[in-house]
């Protein structure tokens, strides 16, 4: 039996029941012919939602804290500079095979003493998840990394809108429709592009035989088509009734601007985001980046940095140690607004100064780490326990 493109194994309750992942040709029948690597990516405003989601959490720096202090010498900090690919191509193709796939895996590599020492990405196809749901255990196998069992602990799995728990669903699963009416509008304009937006018409052949229609349709395509003569004459028993078409009457252009927007509900991001500037302004591009960070970036980060918290720190280091998606990053306005955000932070004792300079990426300065609010010490804020008050002492 097949659920959301992976085969699932019957078996009784005291064997594990291995959930393996769908090949290509599994997922294609999901979507009755709809290939999902090569006509949803194809799809721009889909490929367009995917590439921003998977670029914008990859480029978000990735910080290991210590007692909420930035712990530069941590060993987790090398794990994303010992692989054979970057740190932003890692995180890129891991959020991508959970959009795309609804799964993405790395293995972790330790050391003799538990600390995590590589990330090797693992993509997607390569992994089989066992889960006993009886017993509630799982283990995964990775052929290429080594065999037998290999435990939770040392495989990232990241997953969205899973129905088990265990294995995530891609995107593309719920928005199967609107992807293969996406698929249509655009095979039907690069058809009607295609042949110049030339009119389309009926030809009628008065006493025509059985078979005689269809060869005299191609006759006249072919004498009359594309590659033919633009002159038409016809015999005296064929009349030929032009009909109008155009992309304004077919309602071409609002199917796809409607199909831009339909998707990014899928994704949960405004279409303005995805090029949809119809009523934009300067105010809503901005709305809409501050949007696309809590709403559509923040469950991603949340997922990764669960995930990275449970699989990469040690369970000696769990109360001082754990690691922070830094999504200030992109939330950092023009220069103008950022200025008055630290302005107002400073000012009013909330964050120091070397706090405002590195948030600029700038070298802390000496005696910048006091928080002080201008021409006011708050020692002579505070409220006097002395009874002495009546007189004003």
């Amino acid at each position: 039996m097949k659920l959301f493109g992976y085969e699932i194994i019957k078996r009784s309750n005291e064997v594990n029941e291995p959930v393996l992942p769908a090949e290509p040709s599994a997922i294609s029948s999901i979507f009755q012919g709809f290939k999902l690597d090569a006509a949803a990516t194809s799809l721009s405003a889909f490929f367009g939602a995917t590439e921003l989601i998977s670029n914008s959490v990859a480029q978000l720096p990735i910080l290991v804290k210590r007692n909420n202090n930035v712990d530069f010498n941590h060993p987790i900090n090398y794990l994303f500079k010992n692989g054979l690919i970057s740190k932003f191509n890692f995180m890129k193709m891991l959020i991508t095979d959970v959009i795309l796939h609804g799964n993405g895996y790395a293995y972790i590599e330790r050391a003799a003493d538990g600390t995590p020492i590589n990330l090797v990405y693992c993509e997607y196809g390569s992994v089989v998840v066992n889960y006993n749901k009886l017993k509630q255990e799982i283990y995964y196998q990775i052929p290429f990394i080594k065999k037998g069992k290999i435990e939770p602990i040392d495989v990232i799995h990241l997953y969205k809108n899973s129905n088990d728990g265990v294995n995530g669903i891609p995107v593309a699963t719920y928005a199967n429709q609107v992807l293969k009416l996406s698929q249509a509008t655009d095979k039907s304009a690069s058809k009607y592009y295609s042949s110049g937006c030339a009119l389309q018409g009926a030809l009628t052949i008065k006493g025509a035989r059985r078979g005689a229609k269809e060869q005299a349709r191609q006759a006249f395509e072919d004498t009359h088509g594309e590659k033919g003569s633009g002159l038409v004459i016809l015999d005296d028993d064929m009349s030929y009734q032009p009909i109008s078409s155009n992309a304004n009457d077919s309602q071409m252009i609002e199917s796809r601007t409607f199909n831009v927007r339909e998707i990014a509900r899928y994704f949960n991001i405004n279409p303005i985001l995805l090029g949809d500037n119809s009523g934009a302004n300067f105010s809503s591009i901005e709305a809409a980046n501050i949007e696309f960070v809590s709403h559509t970036l923040q469950p991603y980060i949340t997922m990764v940095e669960d995930e990275f918290n449970r699989k990469l720190v040690k369970p000696s280091e769990t109360n001082t140690i754990y690691i922070d998606l830094d999504e200030k990053y992109l939330l950092k306005g023009d220069m103008n607004t950022t200025a008055s955000y630290l302005t107002t932070l400073t000012g009013s004792g909330i964050m120091s100064i070397n706090e405002a300079r590195q948030y600029l990426g700038m070298q802390p300065v000496e005696g910048g780490d006091e928080c002080a609010i201008p021409y006011t010490k708050i020692e002579d804020n505070k409220i006097s326990n002395s009874k002495n008050n009546e007189n004003g002492e």
